[in-house]
């Protein structure tokens, strides 16, 4: 943890930027696991439903769809082997215990930047006095939210700057669609890593 009384301005503007880049990845994680949890319950409810309607209905019915008994047993026993994995799956990856974590993290690090905000002043400088309750406030934070796994973080990280890129662009053109701006952007972005890739190669030689 770093001195809180060695804090400068460039520190705390590093750690403003840090707070609004793990906001948006922990967002992510949070919505990206909730959605896999309620693909996991819609699963489970689908599969009751299965057992609730081929166990109470009576073999006319089936009968008049098409099914025969063999047809019936086959489905039963395909709604318990997906009832099955997603039993077991929802037990072992624990999707909701995830999101509610990510979410937690969002909600600590909204807190934590807000602290942030009222502090500062112009020119991305801060109240002398707040810069050690800030900083103890950032190292805090940081210590209590899950980490960002290494596998995830570069793919992360650039879903953030892609988000600020996104959000400037709007800014200058608002009645541009999203999908035309991030077509742009990309093109964009290509065109850039490729004359810098050829920049580099001139140098190399």
């Amino acid at each position: 943890m770093a001195n809180p009384n060695l804090a400068n301005d460039a520190e705390l503007s590093r750690q403003y930027r840090v707070l609004n880049q793990m906001i948006t990845m922990h967002a992510i994680l949070r919505d990206r696991y909730s959605r896999r949890a309620l693909f996991l319950d819609i699963v489970l409810l689908s599969c009751s439903v299965i057992f609730a309607v081929t166990t109470f209905a009576k073999d006319d019915l089936f009968v008049r769809i098409g099914l025969k008994a063999g047809g019936i047993r086959f489905i039963l026993e395909m709604a318990s082997v997906f009832a099955f994995l997603a039993a077991v799956i929802s037990l072992r990856i624990d999707w909701k215990g995830r999101s509610a974590a990510h979410r937690e993290a969002v909600r600590m690090l909204t807190d934590t930047i807000s602290r942030y905000r009222e502090k500062a002043s112009a020119n991305n400088r801060w109240q002398i006095g707040s810069k050690p309750i800030l900083v103890n406030t950032y190292w805090k934070t940081m210590d209590s939210i899950p980490p960002i796994p290494d596998q995830k973080f570069v793919s992360l990280k650039g879903a953030h700057v892609r988000k600020v890129q996104l959000s400037t662009m709007l800014d200058k053109t608002p009645g541009c669609p999203i999908f035309i701006l991030r077509i742009i952007l990309m093109f964009n972005s290509i065109f850039d890593a490729i004359r810098n890739l050829g920049k580099k190669s001139d140098k190399d030689k």
